[in-house]
């Protein structure tokens, strides 16, 4: 085999070989960025759950005031 379809052959796999790697390491998530999200999901779901109470709140204390209005 001459020299040069040899060293082109290398760079051929050394190249093939690079991308495989990195798309291994791309397949994997960051654990710390997941962790980081649910930590947010779960604020998220709290807050959400403080706003319903608040809002029920409201609904009923407007609607305690309007049946008070009417009587």
């Amino acid at each position: 085999m001459k020299p040069i379809l040899k060293l082109m052959v290398i760079l051929l796999l050394t190249s093939i070989t690079g991308c495989e790697e990195k798309d291994k390491q791309a397949k994997t998530p960051d654990p710390v960025i997941f962790k980081t999200q649910l930590e947010a999901l779960e604020k998220a779901k709290q807050v959400e759950h403080v706003l319903q109470d608040e809002a029920a709140q409201q609904r009923k204390t407007i609607d305690d005031s309007t049946n008070s209005q009417k009587q």
